[in-house]
């Protein structure tokens, strides 16, 4: 259970890179479970004259104080067609259940314009709140991009600039009133902000520009940081880490689904066990597209998982599956989709508040990304709402077997540290779904393919169901019972179902 000096106390099957042994029968395939759609309410986009009349976007969910919170992204109706396409107010939201939301009247700011508003003074679009960590002089973090002046009475105040532009990082003490403490780098409109706890770091993940073929990408560089102040990783355009920047893999799926090219709109990532997780929002696009550098404007998309040993270099699952797909046309996202800012753990569920549009990306904006003149300002209200898209906890990816199959994870072939008993986290837990089968666990000695006595298959005892947290248990034995010293690993047996996860835990 330990690797290195770091404990894998969960280990889910998006990465199987752990497996050694996997059968000769092709009995076992890798699932990816789809995430499940939840309308919320209490948030849409308010009448006309409202400051959030058009959008509700870039949604991110701390559950604190007994209560969820919510800070996400709005936009005012346009009055011209000389207006810039994005004008982007940060905006706070609660709820008791994740469900029902409200819009508390916060009094801080724009209440001349705005009567009964919660708007921050944070300026442009907070793309994420995270928890600071320990040592930090606040209690929450956020970075937020701004791209346009100020807007009058509501974020030009004390600390906010009409001449910078960027990135930037702020802290807060209630998650309410912010102040700026440092300006990371000056690209595109979308960042991503994770709390790497394990690792005693912040990762800020930034959309910027990078060619491939005769087209520029959307595309996401990586940055990191000990304090959210000093950030590491980025030496100015072209000396950074590329973490997320399509391919002709990619261009390939935007064709088989009827589009040209496709890069990276937006990225989420969180951290379960030591696997680094993201929830990638894949753009594709179609006509018209730019001959000359900048972004192309329309298309649909889709979200899909990747996962990475390190949070800079990353990776994908075979195919590339799907996560979350656009709606029906009609349906409030059935244009285009955008990952929440962050995944929240929640009783026993992964939730992540996505945004959706009936348009795709681009249908009021003209290839000069000004206001299509063609299209009524009053038609661009109310185009962006947020809704859930949950999972059950840890349940990214599966390994699964129709009939019966097996696969083994033994250190001495992938070079891992192999496992001993923690008195810390002494029981064997699995996350596993085989109403009408059944999965058995075997724990073998390390160096040998001899099972330990009394935890072979055989001395196991099935386990049939539908649960995220099931104990292992044995005939004769407890698992806690193996001296600490021993060194092994473990077998898995899957019939008629599949897998999805496993853990140490009391």
């Amino acid at each position: 259970m330990k690797r290195g000096n770091d404990f894998e106390s969960r280990k889910v099957f998006l990465d199987i890179d752990d497996i050694s042994d996997w059968g000769q029968d092709g009995a076992l395939s890798q699932n990816f479970p789809r995430a499940e759609k939840v309308r919320i309410t209490g948030l849409e986009p308010g009448p006309a004259g409202s400051w959030d009349t058009r959008v509700a976007n870039y949604g991110c969910v701390l559950h604190d104080e007994g209560k969820f919170r919510m800070w996400y992204c709005c936009q005012p109706d346009a009055l011209s067609y000389d207006e810039n396409a994005d004008v982007w107010l940060s905006c706070y939201a609660e709820s008791d259940d994740g469900i029902v939301w409200r819009k508390p009247d916060l009094g801080i700011t724009g209440q001349k314009r705005y009567p009964g508003n919660n708007l921050l003074t944070l300026p442009g679009s907070c793309q994420g709140v995270v928890r600071a960590l320990p040592g930090s002089d606040y209690k929450y973090l956020a970075v937020c991009i701004q791209t346009l002046p100020l807007k009058p009475g509501i974020t030009d105040v004390p600390g906010n600039s009409n001449d910078d532009r960027g990135t930037f990082i702020f802290g807060s003490d209630d998650g309410l009133h912010w102040k700026k403490i440092t300006k990371v780098c000056q690209h595109g409109d979308c960042a991503n902000l994770f709390a790497d706890t394990s690792e005693g770091r912040y990762l800020l993940f930034q959309k910027a520009g990078v060619m491939h073929g005769f087209f520029n990408r959307r595309s996401m560089i990586g940055l990191q940081s000990k304090d959210g102040i000093h950030w590491e990783g980025y030496d100015g355009p072209g000396r950074w880490n590329e973490c997320f920047v399509a391919d002709d893999y990619d261009d390939l799926i935007a064709k088989q689904r009827g589009f040209l090219l496709a890069d990276y709109y937006h990225v989420t990532v969180h951290r379960v066990g030591n696997l680094y997780i993201s929830i990638e929002d894949l753009f594709y696009m179609g006509l018209p597209l730019r001959t000359i550098a900048g972004q192309n404007p329309s298309g649909h998309c889709y979200l899909r998982l990747g996962f990475s040993h390190n949070g800079i270099n990353w990776r994908h699952p075979m195919g590339r599956p799907s996560w979350l797909e656009l709606g029906q046309p009609g349906d409030f996202d059935a244009g285009f989709i955008v990952p929440g800012t962050n995944t929240l753990e929640h009783n026993g569920e992964v939730l992540n508040y996505y945004s959706g549009t009936p348009y795709r990306h681009g249908w009021c904006i003209d290839i000069n990304f000004s206001i299509n003149p063609s299209i009524p300002l009053a038609e661009q209200n109310d185009t962006y709402r947020i809704a859930l898209a949950r999972i059950k906890r840890d349940r990214y990816a599966s390994i699964a077997a129709t009939y019966r199959g097996r696969f083994e994870m033994d250190p001495s072939a992938t070079g891992k540290t192999p496992l001993a008993i923690d008195n810390r986290r002494p029981q064997l837990y699995i996350n596993a779904r085989c109403p009408d089968g059944s999965i058995r666990v075997g724990l073998k000695r390390y160096g040998t393919n001899e099972f330990l006595p009394g935890y072979s298959y055989d001395d196991c005892i099935p386990f049939s169901g539908d649960e995220i947290k099931a104990p292992v248990k044995f005939r004769k034995k407890a698992i806690a019972d193996i001296p600490s010293t021993e060194r092994f690993y473990l077998c898995f047996e899957v019939a008629k179902g599949e897998i999805f996860a496993y853990e140490w835990d009391k």
